[in-house]
């Protein structure tokens, strides 16, 4: 998020996914050492794609060894990609959301989130959290790559995901088995998906109906991204996200300024860096960079597939 090299070494990251790696192994019918082994393996993955771009923003390798380095991390991310989007794709294993969800609306939808194989169930469950967590690594790589390497297909590729990531959060959402507080776990991807959705009126309003929803659960968005939002989306919501104080209940006002008080300390560049989330806002505007019409961005769940989007 900071735009700079992990706090953390990488043989740290490294040493978490071979132990669990190593854990799936030893324990291959245990369905929560196969969780960690793929939560792990994504953090490393994230931490040398973060270690790559830092490095060539300080200009310490060279254009070929660069070359190289995105090569390598590109296969490791597809092969991984291949692997939990299908790794426990049986029908049995998902489940539909609950029947009391919101009927099918073209004025409010932009996702088919009752996709009857889409949403894990059960014991793997964890897996919705596992995509969910992946697919935003996938997208933080792609838009790094894209200022570094244009390309006009990037862009709508990113949409793509997004959407993915925006219909697994409503099938959570909406998932009649999730445990309490199920959606809180995807607050850090909704909000990494947002930045690449079409921004029009529709895709708007749903991404604030949600931030505000996440809100109200009890997890506050940094005022930084408030700001951002506004400008992305030309709405004033440093506030508020829905207008005339909607949803708006006061003991997230008081978590607000608490949360405020806090920011108001004193940081470091690194802190202050992660906070302002530097590292995604400094090159989000893919449609101007690469010079994608603003209709080529345009999507719905209908044009949205469910495979590969490379």
């Amino acid at each position: 998020m900071a735009g700079t090299e992990t706090n953390l070494g990488r043989e740290w990251f490294a040493a978490c996914a071979e132990f669990y790696t190593l854990q799936a192994r030893e324990r291959p019918h245990d369905l929560g050492a196969t969780f960690e082994k793929f939560f792990s393996t994504s953090r490393l993955l994230a931490t040398d794609s973060t270690l790559l771009f830092a490095a060539k923003k300080k200009n310490t390798l060279s254009d070929e060894q660069f070359a190289t380095e995105v090569d390598n991390i590109s296969g490791q991310i597809m092969r991984f990609k291949h692997l939990v989007e299908t790794v426990f794709d049986e029908p049995a294993n998902f489940v539909t959301v609950s029947p009391v969800a919101p009927a099918p609306s073209a004025e409010d939808d932009i996702t088919d989130f009752r996709d009857a194989n889409f949403l894990y169930g059960g014991d793997y469950f964890t897996m919705n959290y596992v995509l969910i967590d992946f697919w935003a690594i996938d997208m933080m790589f792609r838009n790094r790559l894209a200022t570094t390497t244009p390309s006009p297909q990037v862009a709508a590729q990113l949409v793509e995901i997004a959407l993915k990531e925006c219909k697994m959060f409503e099938a959570v959402e909406h998932c009649e088995q999730k445990p309490p507080g199920a959606i809180l776990g995807c607050q850090a991807s909704l909000g990494i998906a947002s930045l690449f959705l079409p921004r029009d009126r529709k895709h708007t309003d749903w991404c604030r109906r949600k931030f505000a929803l996440i809100e109200q659960k009890g997890y506050i968005y940094p005022a930084a991204l408030r700001q951002h939002m506004s400008e992305l989306w030309g709405v004033d919501v440093n506030h508020w996200w829905l207008p005339h104080d909607a949803g708006y209940p006061s003991v997230v006002r008081a978590l607000r300024d608490f949360v405020q008080y806090r920011a108001s300390m004193p940081r470091d560049a690194l802190t202050a860096n992660v906070s302002d989330m530097s590292g995604i806002f400094e090159a989000m505007n893919l449609a101007e960079e690469t010079g994608l019409e603003e209709e080529d961005l345009k999507g719905s769940w209908g044009s949205s597939p469910e495979g590969d989007v490379v």
